[in-house]
């Protein structure tokens, strides 16, 4: 049997140099990917081939140790290296099923939905829902009547949002939690179709909208402003971005407070690169959020900020 901590490129070429179980994003194989004494390839000790013959193909096969460990990998890195407290959010756009979304929970992570669907399917699979964050810049009446219902965060990306919020919140005691997007002007060397930080992104207000909008929440009783959120763009294997936008958030938390707000959360997206191809080297997970959480406290701490709870969403 061949141990899941180092399968070799000898006994699987296309695997490069081998299997990390600290870091999934690293690898092209799954961490309990093996052959058997027959050369047959299995993952969690099922042989693929008679899988496929069981349940026919194309199938997707996903190997729970290797998800488990990921969500390990950032859960203990955000304790190891950031003092205050924090919260690993998954991705369900990822992948959104009762399972995967009980696995999530049970590992101590947070959830982001972007559809009804996936918002029923966390609360269905046993997700908390103040664990849940609700995320879409084109968020129906549905989707936010269903997050203000059962008590989830909604991250408010547009005017349009907070208009309907405003409106579902009338005749209610308790307050809306929300996160404010806004995007940080921060490039990063990714596909353009996955650059969420530019200036130009469908994604957030623009930085120069951030005082009217902020001003505007002040006033409206019915919305409790809990943080501010920004993101960058996808599978990315720079450092420096991330760095670069712990300094965008914490100015404006400092101005979410001069204005008379109280947030306790800043959210970094997510954003870390994986291995596709045996050519890519993305950082480790550990690695990433090292660079995220001291960023972020040099950040809070250059501007006499306590320090907030940092979430970030792999």
């Amino acid at each position: 049997m061949v141990s899941t901590s180092t399968v070799a490129s000898s006994s699987l070429p296309w695997a490069g140099d081998g299997v990390d179980p600290t870091s999934p994003n690293r690898n092209l194989a799954p961490i309990t990917t093996e052959l058997d004494s027959q050369g047959r390839l299995q993952v969690g000790g099922c042989v693929l081939s008679e899988l496929a013959q069981r349940y026919g193909t194309p199938l997707y096969v996903l190997d729970e140790e290797s998800l488990r460990q990921s969500c390990r990998a950032y859960r203990d890195a955000l304790q190891r290296h950031y003092p205050g407290p924090s919260l690993a959010v998954y991705a369900s756009k990822a992948n959104s099923s009762l399972a995967i979304t009980a696995l999530v929970a049970a590992e101590g992570l947070g959830l982001d939905a972007v559809s009804a669907g996936e918002l029923l399917t966390a609360l269905e699979g046993g997700m908390p829902p103040e664990r849940i964050v609700l995320h879409g810049n084109n968020k129906s009446t549905e989707e936010l009547s269903l997050a203000v219902q059962n008590g989830v965060t909604v991250v408010v990306d547009n005017w349009h949002d907070i208009e309907l919020l405003q409106e579902l919140a009338e005749g209610r005691s308790e307050a809306v939690s929300l996160l404010l997007r806004f995007t940080p002007g921060i490039e990063c060397h990714t596909h353009e179709y996955i650059r969420t930080g530019h200036l130009d992104s469908k994604f957030g207000f623009d930085p120069d909208q951030l005082e009217q909008v902020l001003t505007h929440l002040a006033g409206c009783s019915w919305a409790q402003l809990k943080g501010l959120h920004a993101h960058i763009g996808s599978q990315i294997f720079e450092l420096d971005p991330h760095r670069d936008l712990a300094g965008v958030l914490a100015d404006a938390f400092v101005l979410a407070r001069s204005l008379g707000h109280q947030p306790t959360d800043l959210n970094v997206g997510g954003g870390l690169g994986i291995r596709y191809v045996a050519s890519d080297d993305p950082p480790s997970i550990d690695t990433w959020v090292q660079v995220v959480a001291e960023s972020m406290a040099a950040a809070c701490k250059a501007r006499n900020l306590e320090l907030p709870r940092l979430l970030c969403e792999p």
